[in-house]
């Protein structure tokens, strides 16, 4: 074969296994292993049968794909023999050296797979992906300052390096350093304004550093990119809470309601929204709605109760708290606490009530020494069992003495 023929071949055998390569990637990122393995396979073996050793970092290339689908399917010991091939074919890829270490991880073997991450360093001082992997293990680790500064190597040897801005913000939060954090996660969002993660990570960021307004801004361009995620629209509406910007509020709840009618969070937007705004009457509909979704959580009923005493409700309002109270007593003691709060708040209200009436209405208070339980029924009062039974201890005809003896404690 003459050399221009000689040449053709290669040429056309590189092709080939990068396009190889190139579909199996493709096939790889929608979740299809079982067609992108067997394709690399058979494009390796083609590519091993020839000669030419110009063609080893190409095949080497399709076998550390080969060996990262294979470790992703769980053929842990097939993609770490692909690994190691593509080692001895190309002892400069630093990717074979970072794949090989993740498979030592999944295998828990730690000591080895940083010992594989510094072999990536090594065979490619000037590979980003292998100081960004090093960065990884180093966050594991908790060496938070090592890990910041892997990935400032990564990014100075490769300033458009997208997965380097992500695991510096992780590093950074970690550490502490939220403007940093932040700072890395807006790169992430220039060099991919797709993301969606991208964008809800630098929304919490800002919040979490007080800067509520930053946030919700953007939480709403996210909303514009991403009209139909319900992730977005549900952080915009929570942020919109804490700005007290209820109207907003209510707006995004509706939407996430139109995007997922059987989502808790559109209705828990939707009451909180409604409620803070004083129209009491959506937010009740919203909780009915919640309660409907979710009986058998302890704080809708707990909201409920809140709502029908607001509306004058009593009866009703101390069943759900005492709903409430009985749901969540073993398991959700805030709520449990909370609701016994409520009961004991209605009880107070009420009982103080009564005491007025009685020391101002004498014939209410005849009742009362009768049968106190039967006449503050009666009179539209709801008490607890506690409270009623406080409420027959009581002496109110001493009460009605103490009365004629100090009137101007009551007028």
């Amino acid at each position: 074969m003459n050399s221009d023929a000689l040449h053709t071949t290669v040429k056309r055998g590189r092709s080939a296994l990068l396009e190889a390569q190139r579909r199996a990637r493709g096939l790889a990122s929608k979740g299809n292993l079982s067609a992108a393995i067997p394709l690399l396979r058979g494009a390796v073996e083609r590519g091993l049968d020839s000669s030419d050793d110009s063609l080893h970092p190409v095949i080497a290339k399709c076998l550390v794909t080969l060996g990262s689908c294979c470790i992703e399917a769980g053929l842990i010991d097939e993609g770490m023999a692909h690994l190691r091939r593509a080692i001895e074919l190309d002892a400069r890829n630093a990717d074979a050296y970072c794949a090989l270490a993740y498979a030592c991880e999944q295998r828990g073997l730690p000591d080895v797979a940083v010992e594989m991450l510094r072999e990536a360093v090594r065979a490619n001082p000037r590979c980003a992906s292998a100081y960004k992997s090093l960065a990884g293990y180093y966050l594991e680790q908790q060496r938070f300052d090592e890990a910041i500064e892997a990935c400032r190597r990564a990014l100075k040897l490769d300033p458009g390096y997208e997965p380097g801005y992500v695991e510096l913000a992780m590093a950074s939060e970690r550490a502490g350093d939220l403007p940093q954090a932040a700072a890395a996660l807006e790169h992430a969002i220039r060099l991919d304004p797709h993301n969606l993660e991208y964008r809800l990570g630098l929304a919490r960021n800002l919040a979490t550093q007080g800067q509520l307004r930053d946030a919700a801004e953007g939480l709403r361009e996210a909303t514009r990119v991403f009209p139909d995620s319900v992730e977005a629209h549900q952080a915009l509406g929570e942020i919109c809470g804490e700005l007290g910007d209820y109207g907003e509020m209510i707006e995004q709840g509706k939407a996430l309601r139109i995007l997922s009618p059987k989502n808790p969070a559109a209705f828990e937007l939707l009451a909180t929204g409604h409620f803070q705004s004083g129209q009491v009457v959506e937010a009740m509909d919203a909780v009915r709605r919640l309660v409907g979704l979710e009986p058998h959580e302890a704080h809708h009923h707990l909201k409920m109760g809140i709502l029908l005493q607001h509306l004058g409700r009593l009866g009703p309002a101390l069943e759900e708290f005492m709903r409430a109270s009985s749901m969540s007593s073993h398991h959700d003691v805030e709520t449990a606490q909370a609701a016994q709060e409520a009961i004991a708040n209605l009880d107070d209200i009420q009982v103080r009530q009564i005491l007025l009436r009685a020391a101002e209405d004498q014939v209410f208070r005849v009742k009362l020494m009768r049968d106190a339980a039967a006449t503050a029924f009666s009179y539209g009062f709801r008490l607890s069992p506690e409270a009623l039974n406080a409420l027959m201890s009581m002496d109110f005809e001493l009460s009605h003495e103490a009365d004629q003896e100090q009137p101007e404690m009551y007028h």
